[in-house]
């Protein structure tokens, strides 16, 4: 019986060896079984790395430090607590977007500023309170751009829009063929034989009075634009060139309903304003990392661009490209860096502002706290404005820096959605404030240089929201 046991030994010996490599393997396999450690977690504290110093000599990144030298640094220390990024509110350099400002308070005209962005501005959060800033401000009373669907039609305040189901949409994603064309939105929208939109006023823009539809193909005797009481046929038939019909408005709009009697239409969108002064145009695209703007055609934008007399074009991308598993990004700072100077020279003749992307946190065994990348990405986009020649806003900052997203989730009042990534409605409005309030001290310090103390800055004071 001995002699049998210890023949057994080996099989029981291999046995064990095959249940601890399966064991081990399952850390590879399904790496969330692992717990993450932290091997400094004991001599770096948070009081630590959340501490703040005016200074910005030793924290300000130059282009020299390399990017895989930042992953590094990443990856041996907490690197989202270095949280102090050289920022200064005021100090926004929107030169020619203020003298238009400046213009636009003597006399009446119009200009507008065209936001890009992901899903943090979709269904117009943050921009509809930034319009409305800026119209308080400068004048104008519009929703301003509007696209023909929406995947979040419902869920946006400043428009009530509804539409048929048989329109053909083209994007960034599901490219066009050949013979048409993107929007300025990044969408072209293409009708179907009995297609309609609709668009009903709200309480935050309750009329219309100038209606303007963009778009580059469409037969004749196309279009019935049903306006309140009225009903027109319009015989305007457009090929190939992008087309700005306005409708002929007599009086300001409760509504107005656009219905297609002919199929292939190629619409890229509709204006509704009320009044001279400023516009905020929201083309929010969600899922978008900013790079694929420079597949809207270079004429479409640089056209557009001079029709309706853009002004200030803010880019605010990134969170769709800071990951927790990412820790090089020299990637997308050589695309943007294209898609910036291909955005600069559709719009020469507006200033560009680039938002950084805002804090993002992730879970751990700690619970939430910023994402480790967020910063390092923060940084290499305030070198691209730098290098690109285009101001810069630092969202991050702006929020409270490292581990803000959890105040902003979890603090009362909440200002940001429990995937602690996206802000709500109420945290829009606090970015739109914060924004604003950087670009209006930025105008007061251009008007006194340039104007001198004489300048009366009571027409700059504005309630907040």
């Amino acid at each position: 019986m001995a002699s049998t046991g210890r023949n057994n030994e080996p099989l029981f010996i291999m046995l064990f060896i095959t249940t601890v490599l399966v064991v081990i393997s399952l850390g590879f396999i399904f790496p969330n079984l692992q717990k993450k450690i932290n091997l400094f977690s004991d001599i770096v504290t948070k009081e630590n790395l959340t501490s703040a110093d005016d200074s910005t000599d030793n924290v300000q990144l130059t282009d020299s430090i390399a990017e895989d030298t930042l992953a590094n640094m990443q990856s041996i220390t907490d690197t989202a607590a270095q949280n102090i990024i050289m920022w200064k509110p005021g100090e926004l350099n929107l030169d020619s977007f203020f003298v238009d400002l400046k213009n636009l308070s003597k006399g009446k005209q119009k200009i507008r500023v065209a936001w890009f962005g992901d899903s943090m501005i979709e269904g117009d959060l943050v921009t509809q309170d930034f319009r409305k800033l800026m119209q308080k401000q400068f004048g104008g009373n519009g929703v301003g751009y509007v696209p023909v669907t929406s995947p979040v039609a419902q869920f946006r305040q400043t428009i009530r829009q509804t539409f048929s189901d048989d329109w053909t949409v083209y994007n960034f994603i599901k490219r066009p063929p050949d013979g048409i064309k993107l929007g300025i939105s990044g969408n072209t929208f293409i009708s179907g034989e009995k297609s309609w939109v609709e668009f009903k006023g709200t309480r935050m823009y309750p009329l219309f009075s100038e209606v303007r539809l963009i778009c580059r193909q469409c037969e004749q005797n196309s279009l019935m634009v049903t306006a309140d009481s009225l009903n027109l046929l319009l015989p305007e038939r457009t090929v190939g060139n992008l087309q700005d019909i306005t409708m002929p408005v007599t009086k300001p709009l409760k509504s107005i309903k656009f219905q297609f009697e002919k199929s292939n239409c190629e619409i890229h969108g509709i204006y509704l304003d009320n009044g001279d002064g400023i516009y905020v145009d929201n083309f929010s695209f969600r899922g978008n990392s900013g790079i694929p703007l420079s597949s809207i055609p270079f004429s479409e934008l640089s056209e557009i661009g001079k029709k309706e007399n853009y002004r200030l074009v803010i880019l605010s991308y990134g969170l769709n490209v800071v990951a927790h598993d990412v820790k090089k990004y020299s990637w997308y700072k050589a695309s943007f860096a294209k898609t910036l100077a291909y955005i600069k020279a559709a719009f020469p003749d507006a200033s560009v502002l680039l938002m950084s992307v805002g804090d993002k946190s992730y879970r751990d065994e700690d619970g939430y706290k910023t994402e480790p990348d967020i910063p390092i990405f923060v940084n290499m986009q305030k070198q691209l404005a730098a290098s690109g020649g285009v101001a810069f806003w630092n969202l991050y900052e702006a929020m409270g820096g490292y581990n803000s997203m959890v105040k902003w989730a979890e603090g009362n009042p909440k200002l940001a959605n429990l995937d602690y990534t996206h802000p709500n409605f109420a945290g829009g409005r606090k970015i739109a404030q914060l924004v604003f309030d950087d670009i209006m001290k930025s105008y007061e310090r251009y008007l006194k240089e340039t104007m001198g103390n004489e300048v009366v800055i009571d027409s700059l004071k504005t309630k907040h929201l």
